[in-house]
């Protein structure tokens, strides 16, 4: 055969081939639907009685799916009730930036100009005193806990202890104290620390808590669903989850309060990504970064950041109670919320949503970039 020929034959496949693989790749970018999809059929991989849901915004879009079977044997819906765990925290932080706004707390303020008396002397170490901008980013000094101990956990005594321990309780324990760092110098993750918060915006605003996140939150994002502490038909509504050796184990929001006392559904966590990517002025407050480590990980209002590919800043929370995991995923720049959520609370649960999480938010920006370029 002639050399030229021959050349321009290989040269005609070669094209060929890049074309097919163009093709190919193409196909595989938008299939964001079956990729997310297999993902979750792949994390639960079968195991009865588990199910897990996820919610996508993508700007107008919004794309959720619901897989397999919750203990009572039903599959899981957009109005499917879970306890938030510290997804609760962002709400938090949210009013706590509205507060800002609306001139009734500072930053960098004492916190004790916030708390009645002068019996709180021990809540600062080394003449530093604490502040919000400290209990927003676990760096206060305070304990992650006051009703129980690690001891406690360990033998089985976390429900007797919490089911009994109270806001008076709180607050005795409180004016006893004593700081494990000096504030603002040390990382030390604090529910302590969080509760302390929304006992603040209670005496500021002196309103219950649960009202504050309805006012400042809820009715604005249209969010039915995400509730405090519900009547005793609305908890038996709460699914109950296990704690991945298939054991099931008991509800615990309402002792968690601004720590961690919400429940919500698909529906309404929807709403609220979509409030996260609106231009409210809170919501920008609630984005500021509060401290930064030279790796780029840094803290918000009880968000973590980092930045994405892109170098975009992109702010996550997981939540977990005593059955329930959940991952929360905000970046503002792509106009993009993922949630994700499942009745189980394992070792590596959340680790997993997370890796998950990634991977859908590649999915989309994989399908996204695909779609314009076939416009």
């Amino acid at each position: 055969m002639n050399r030229s020929i021959t050349q321009t034959i290989s040269i005609i496949l070669a094209i060929s081939l890049m074309a097919a693989l163009a093709s190919c790749k193409n196909h595989d970018a938008t299939n964001f639907e079956s990729n997310t999809k297999h993902e979750l059929i792949e994390f639960i991989d079968g195991n009865v009685g588990q199910a897990v849901s996820i919610s996508v915004v993508n700007a107008e879009n919004t794309y959720q799916y619901h897989f397999g079977t919750l203990s009572n044997g039903d599959t899981p819906n957009n109005q499917t009730i879970y306890e938030l765990g510290s997804l609760t925290k962002t709400y938090t932080g949210l009013v706590v930036a509205e507060a800002i706004l609306e001139g009734k707390v500072e930053l960098d303020k004492d916190i004790r100009h916030y708390l009645k008396g002068n019996e709180y002397k021990n809540l600062e170490l080394s003449n530093q005193y604490i502040t919000l901008q400290h209990l927003l980013t676990h760096t206060s000094g305070l304990p992650r806990d006051f009703a129980v101990s690690r001891e406690d956990i360990e033998q089985g005594r976390y429900f007797e202890k919490i089911s009994k321990y109270s806001t008076d309780d709180y607050f005795d324990d409180l004016k006893k104290v004593k700081l494990g760092s000096t504030p603002g110098e040390d990382y030390l993750y604090s529910s302590v620390g969080t509760n302390l918060v929304g006992y603040i915006l209670e005496s500021v605003y002196q309103k219950p808590f649960e009202l504050l996140v309805s006012e400042k939150i809820t009715s604005k994002s249209g969010e039915r669903g995400t509730k405090f502490r519900r009547t005793n038909f609305e908890v038996s509504e709460v699914t109950v989850g296990t704690d991945g050796n298939g054991n099931q184990m008991p509800l615990a929001s309402a002792y968690w309060f601004a720590s961690g006392g919400l429940t919500s559904d698909v529906d309404s966590v929807t709403r609220y990504m979509q409030h996260q990517l609106s231009s409210e002025p809170e919501v920008a407050i609630s984005h500021q970064i509060l401290g930064e480590s030279w790796t780029g990980h840094g803290s918000a209002f009880y968000w973590y950041t980092t930045k994405d590919d892109s170098n975009e800043i992109m702010l996550y929370q997981s939540g977990g109670s005593m059955g329930t995991s959940s991952w929360l995923a905000i970046y503002p720049s792509k106009n993009v919320g993922i949630f994700i959520v499942t009745n189980v609370a394992g070792d590596n649960t959340q680790p997993k949503l997370e890796v998950i999480s990634d991977k859908v938010f590649d999915y989309l920006m994989a399908y996204n970039k695909a779609s314009k370029s076939d416009a």
